[in-house]
């Protein structure tokens, strides 16, 4: 069988190893001429996470960064991720801001989107499909998400797989394993489960993580199943909290007799470029991950493991990654078994660091998990622990009416933040703190002139007598007069 490969590097990779902060627009440059070369069947290349890291921790537009992509990447279709009923912000998104997003996403030159919703309210995530069709999407690609619970039976699966192939607005199905849980041995299981409930579409892709080190087995499985897509990482973003190694990949799927059309050279270009990134900057090169049967019993992702350990270290509490770790699996059974994927891996883990830093169950309950209990992202799959609900539900927001996306319009944002800023500051200022925008653009304001002062210092401090420098379609000189100082 043909199959084809889809590139996670840049969104996944990144946020799994480098906590969503490694990549910089200016890497994106570097790496995508080769990502072009290797014939993917499409690249992840972001999500509203990696945007937001991009604005808050690089203070680069994420829209430069998205343009920057599409113009070195004219021969890969260029895909966005989003999760539930969130844009950036971990509270729901009105849809008016959905839908802008949508607009501004496809006017960039995104053509593919992943809808996932973590708590499988399949008739949601058909009208998130349908917004992204009417503003220029050409393929929408609707995700099952993988957990294990007492809830999350193969039935389950196959019944939720049924409801989006019901819905007129995907293109195909995926399977999505953010925790990396799967085993060869479910997916033998449940992947014909899942094909046997699709009238209309295709189980066409998989989306495995390597957390527990089986994922690169189980994916082989799934294209000897018949599954054609396999979501894979280039190094040093492969591996461990990350998805199966591309070059490796390539190989095993070969060896088990599949076509792979793809260029393993152009492959290794981009990881050599990617790595030597990693060593300037000092930042993590990930590695196969050993087994870990307790895994099994949190099953938080590694990307949001190595969140919490950054954010502990940031609070000078990093000795309390273990006991939120197992306090997550409490907190987890609580909620009613929510899958742990963002943003209810986010709001799980955040209510388990509560818990354990007050010393008391529920004492403190974040405004997330209320919203949660709330049903501001539908119905929960389990049964919630009546005393939290209780709890969550008479503080002042759970008396709240449920948020059902329709509370804000585009007129009011611009009222609110101005008529005459273009729809992407809009859009940012919806959704992002305004101090951090406020950064974002002093920092692009300011860039130029930092840029010329460079050149000025390196001519006054050389003995060069002029200096060029071009991006491709604008030069800057500099000489000195008469050739002296």
């Amino acid at each position: 069988m043909k199959v084809e490969l889809i590139d996670v590097s840049l969104r996944d990779g990144n946020q799994s190893v480098w906590s969503a902060m490694g990549i910089t627009t200016r890497m994106m440059a570097g790496v995508t001429p080769h990502l072009d070369e290797v014939g993917y069947r499409a690249i992840e290349l972001l999500s509203s996470t990696t945007m937001a890291t991009a604005v808050r921790y690089h203070r680069e537009d994420p829209w430069e960064r998205i343009r920057v992509a599409r113009d070195r990447l004219p021969n890969t279709q260029l895909g966005f991720l989003t999760t539930g009923k969130r844009f950036i912000t971990f509270h729901r998104t009105p849809d008016a801001v959905f839908e802008l997003a949508f607009t501004l996403l496809a006017r960039h030159g995104i053509r593919r989107l992943w809808v996932i919703d973590p708590m499988h309210d399949m008739a949601g995530a058909q009208r998130t499909a349908e917004m992204a069709k009417r503003v220029g999407f050409e393929e929408v690609v609707g995700g099952i998400c993988y957990t294990t619970s007492p809830v999350h039976t193969d039935e389950y699966y196959a019944a939720r797989t049924a409801e989006l192939d019901a819905g007129g607005a995907f293109d195909s199905v995926y399977l999505k394993d953010p925790a990396g849980l799967l085993t060869p041995e479910r997916v033998r299981s449940l992947v014909p489960m899942l094909q046997s409930s699709l009238s209309r579409l295709q189980l066409a892709e998989i989306h495995s993580h390597s957390t527990t080190g089986v994922s690169p087995l189980t994916v082989l499985d799934a294209a000897d199943l018949g599954v054609p897509t396999i979501h894979c990482a280039l190094p040093p973003l492969a591996d461990g909290p990350s998805h199966p190694q591309a070059q490796q990949l390539v190989t095993n799927l070969r060896a088990r007799g599949h076509e792979v059309d793809v260029d393993v050279d152009a492959m290794n270009r981009a990881s050599a470029y990617l790595t030597r990134q990693a060593r300037i900057k000092n930042l993590p090169v990930s590695s196969p991950a050993q087994y870990d049967e307790a895994y099994y019993r949190h099953t938080i992702p590694g990307g949001v493991q190595s969140t919490t350990r950054r954010q502990l270290a940031e609070i000078r509490r990093p000795e309390l990654f273990d006991a939120v770790i197992e306090e997550s699996v409490q907190v987890r059974q609580d909620l009613g078994w929510p899958i742990v994927m963002t943003p209810f891996a986010q709001y799980i883990v955040t209510q388990a660091t509560l818990n354990v830093i007050t010393g008391e169950r529920y004492k403190q309950i974040s405004d997330e998990v209320i919203d949660l209990l709330r049903g501001d992202f539908g119905p929960l799959p389990g049964e919630v622990n009546p005393e939290l609900l209780d709890r969550a539900l008479s503080t002042r927001r759970g008396r709240q009416p449920v948020n059902d996306g329709g509370d804000i319009t585009i007129g009011e944002l611009r009222r609110r933040f101005g008529k005459s800023i273009s729809d992407e500051e809009l859009l940012l200022r919806a959704v992002m703190p305004a101090d951090q925008v406020d950064a974002m653009y002093r920092a692009a304001r300011d860039k130029p002139a930092a840029t010329i002062q460079r050149l000025l210092d390196t001519v006054s401090g050389s003995s060069a007598t002029a200096i060029s420098v071009s991006d491709g379609t604008t030069a800057f000189s500099l000489a000195r007069a008469g050739g002296t100082p």
